[in-house]
């Protein structure tokens, strides 16, 4: 078997801003030819909570520029600087929905782009969810709801749920039956 690795020769940044970078790297393939490759990088991870109560999942209606609609996502967002991703997780969910997670762990972490991207995407379960307050960060958020499986898989066929932040935790957790 050839050798599969890629030899990067050289990196350089071609735009930075305060989320991601855009790096263009030169690169020796495994057949010896090169090409120029470019790909954003992310310093930091993104969180998802996936809360579930009673067979039912927490969703946020949101508005998204880049694809000019509103949809219906699991509470997410950045991790900031120096803040770990367990608790990112927590205050992500507490400025979505104003729900805080009891028992907040690891469900699943992938990479949703990675050949253009190294973002990774870490998504925490909370069984257990106390309301804690009634305002939320309107300019994130429209709504929150409580779905049960069959409603969010309409919502699936719809394209109302179309980001793989959430597409992921939600169908995994059907698959696993936490919620139905």
């Amino acid at each position: 078997m050839a050798n599969a690795a890629w030899e990067v020769l050289d990196v350089s940044v071609e735009h930075a801003n305060p989320w991601f970078q855009v790096w263009r790297r030169q690169v020796r393939l495994p057949d010896g030819s090169l090409i120029r490759y470019f790909s954003a990088q992310y310093d930091r991870s993104a969180v998802g909570v996936l809360a579930l109560n009673a067979g039912k999942v927490l969703l946020v209606r949101q508005y998204r520029v880049l694809i000019d609609r509103e949809v219906w996502a699991i509470p997410a967002g950045g991790v900031d600087a120096g803040e770990a991703s367990l608790a990112a997780a927590g205050r992500e969910l507490l400025e979505e929905t104003g729900h805080a997670a009891l028992v907040l762990q690891p469900l699943i972490a992938f990479y949703p782009t990675y050949g253009s991207s190294n973002q990774l995407f870490e998504i925490f379960l909370a069984e257990q969810t106390e309301r804690r307050c009634e305002q939320i960060d309107g300019n994130e958020v429209l709504e929150t709801g409580w779905f049960d499986g069959n409603e969010v898989m309409e919502m699936i066929a719809r394209h109302e749920i179309p980001d793989s932040l959430s597409l992921v935790p939600l169908l995994l957790a059907m698959r696993q039956g936490l919620f139905g």
